[in-house]
């Protein structure tokens, strides 16, 4: 009889070991694929967790923070200056972001004004000097003053740092 319950015992903890192997299993793959959706392991057996190195490269939090700055907004804005004041439109192009969602706009808005004969009066219209408001890792707002007869008030100008380690014109 002895060597029946063993044997029944044998069974029951095998049989529990797997029935607690299939249900870990099964969480484990629950949480793997769940990682899997959010970007954080590999969707291939067995489901490797990315290192955070992996992941900043994969996800930057935020773009170009890491590059070396090679010209300074003040720099880009000067250059833009420049090309205004002698008419060259591709100059002036040059110094607007590709990246931003404002580009073609920009790029339009300097065309008709080329063509139009208006990049003097346009130079006229933007000072020298402008006043940092904010600078991040890749982003930038400077102001200027515009007066008119009855106040003075802000004119906004924000820069986007490139992947090359350019700041370049967000928008105008």
């Amino acid at each position: 009889m002895s060597k029946k319950i063993v044997y029944i015992l044998g069974v029951v903890i095998l049989a529990a070991l797997i029935l607690g192997g299939f249900f870990y299993f099964q969480n484990w793959r629950q949480i793997k694929q769940e990682k899997i959706k959010l970007g954080l392991a590999e969707n291939k057996f067995p489901y490797r967790e990315y290192t955070q190195e992996e992941l900043n490269k994969m996800y930057p939090q935020i773009k170009n923070a890491d590059v070396l700055t090679r010209t300074t907004p003040e720099q880009t804005y000067a250059k833009f200056r420049e090309a205004l004041q002698t008419n060259n439109l591709e100059l002036a192009i040059e110094q607007l972001s590709k990246e931003s969602e404002k580009y073609e706009e920009n790029k339009e808005t300097l065309e008709q004004a080329h063509k139009d004969g208006k990049f003097l009066e346009a130079h006229k219209e933007y000072p020298e000097k402008i006043e940092k408001e904010s600078m991040y890792e890749s982003i930038a707002s400077y102001y200027y003053l515009r007066n008119t007869t009855n106040e003075s008030y802000k004119v906004h100008i924000s820069f986007i740092k490139d992947s090359n380690g350019d700041w370049k014109i967000d928008n105008l």
